[in-house]
């Protein structure tokens, strides 16, 4: 093992190296939040609350005749339309290499649908197997997500708008978070209402993933601090920041913990 792990960390201490690996690693976490996603949706116990209104979005569009909508398209919308707050909101503050986060998240859109497709297969027609299918999102989302701040790259729009509003309002990132998944599930709750005549998509797995995603992650971390040499430190800064280095609220607090950030990772500069 020691071999092993010797032998690893040179041949991926390069730049081009170490940059491929970064990128890998970010995309199998985004492939993996969107099988999280889907299989939340699967489950129809209520998706999590991310994901809510892309799914309120699409039973829509399928009840009215738009099947052609699919909810990785609703999904890509709503990345698309928080990258576009994001630029709003940070102004000449916002790098254009953040635009980078594009096709992390048409990666995650279009895996979202694929995912679908391959669980259309597999029966959730008992309570027993939605919990399970429930409980298997939870536990996919959270290594999901740990892998993609792991490298740290880029995140996914809705993630970084919730860093963007933190650094604005000067409030903790978690207290953001709480609030961005307030919004969305009482805008997919209302919407499902209004327009669906019940609650579709927001139901008892929408509140104990509210709950149990952030452990999740918290879990996932922990676990894989013994393969932070996965990602040796990068040579150089390969992405500016979101936010400017010294902003008193922008950092989210999973950063902290990414798994496999090896320690002495360069700070991200401008």
């Amino acid at each position: 093992m020691g071999r092993l792990k010797t032998t690893w960390i040179r041949r991926f201490s390069g730049e081009r190296a170490n940059l491929c690996l970064r990128v890998a690693v970010t995309l199998i976490g985004a492939v993996l939040v969107a099988l999280g996603i889907a299989l939340s949706k699967h489950a129809g116990m209520g998706t999590a609350a991310v994901s809510s209104l892309p799914a309120v979005v699409t039973d829509i569009a399928q009840v009215t005749g738009q099947g052609w909508v699919t909810m990785g398209m609703c999904t890509f919308a709503l990345n698309l339309l928080c990258l576009g707050a994001e630029a709003a909101l940070l102004g000449r503050e916002f790098h254009p290499v953040q635009l980078l986060q594009f096709p992390v998240f048409l990666m995650l859109s279009m895996a979202v649908d694929g995912w679908l497709w391959a669980l259309s297969f597999v029966p959730a027609d008992s309570y027993v197997l939605q919990v399970a299918f429930l409980l298997l999102s939870i536990a996919t989302l959270g290594l999901g997500i740990s892998l993609q701040l792991a490298p740290n790259l880029v995140m996914s729009p809705v993630d970084a708008i919730v860093q963007v509003f933190s650094y604005k309002t000067g409030r903790p990132y978690s207290s953001c978070k709480v609030a961005m998944d307030v919004v969305l599930m009482t805008s997919a709750a209302a919407l499902s209402l209004g327009v669906l005549g019940g609650l579709h998509e927001v139901r008892e797995g929408t509140i104990i993933a509210a709950l149990l995603v952030g452990r999740a992650v918290g879990l996932w971390s922990r676990a894989l601090t013994r393969l932070a040499w996965v990602i040796p430190p990068a040579p150089r800064t390969f992405i500016a920041p979101l936010i400017p280095q010294g902003a008193p609220a922008g950092a989210p607090e999973s950063e902290a913990a990414a798994p496999l950030a090896a320690e002495g990772d360069l700070e991200l500069a401008e």
